[in-house]
């Protein structure tokens, strides 16, 4: 299980990779930093996206990075996840709902909308349908992009309803009576 956790976790290296590139300004599949920029400000990006953009920092990845933390929260004793930040939970218990919430929307979100477009992808690919090359130079770039962050999406997604699957079944609630050995 933990295994899974991971590869789901490491599924956003590669889009994390492209996004900081864009953002610290440089260029990925013929896009620059500052046509990334531009075209963020013109689909009507919020001040703080824009802010941390210009600062190399892309909002996105942040998301990521905890979705990462939630996804290996999901396998591993809190405590033991990450030691050094989790110290003030020792000994007192998470409640239920909270890491169950953001993995339960997490998968009814990402796992469809990444996997329809990893199909999408495939049938471009394979040239059945015409892919618009968007704000890319060429379809293959846009393809290209299309691959690394829907592939992300859609082993996020995946990785994360079994990593929420396997957390709900180990913290449901035992019953006192049945757990003392009496008629539940």
């Amino acid at each position: 299980m933990r295994v899974l956790a991971y590869v789901g976790a490491a599924a956003f290296l590669p889009y994390a990779a492209m996004k900081t590139t864009w953002a610290l300004g440089g260029t990925f599949a013929g896009v620059s930093g500052a046509q990334a920029l531009a075209t963020m400000e013109r689909n009507g990006a919020s001040g703080m996206v824009l802010t941390l953009e210009r600062w190399g920092i892309d909002a996105t990845v942040l998301l990521a990075a905890l979705g990462a933390f939630l996804i290996v929260g999901l396998v591993r004793p809190w405590g033991q996840t990450f030691p050094r930040w989790t110290l003030a939970l020792r000994g007192r218990r998470v409640p239920r709902w909270l890491p169950l919430t953001p993995a339960l929307v997490g998968t009814a979100t990402l796992a469809p909308y990444g996997t329809i477009g990893l199909v999408y992808a495939a049938l471009g690919t394979a040239g059945a349908v015409n892919v618009s090359r968007g704000d890319f130079p060429t379809p293959g770039d846009a393809l290209l992009v299309t691959w690394i962050g829907l592939g992300a999406f859609a082993v996020y997604g995946m990785t994360l309803a079994v990593a929420a699957w396997s957390y709900l079944r180990r913290t449901r609630p035992v019953c006192a009576t049945a757990a003392a050995g009496g008629p539940a």
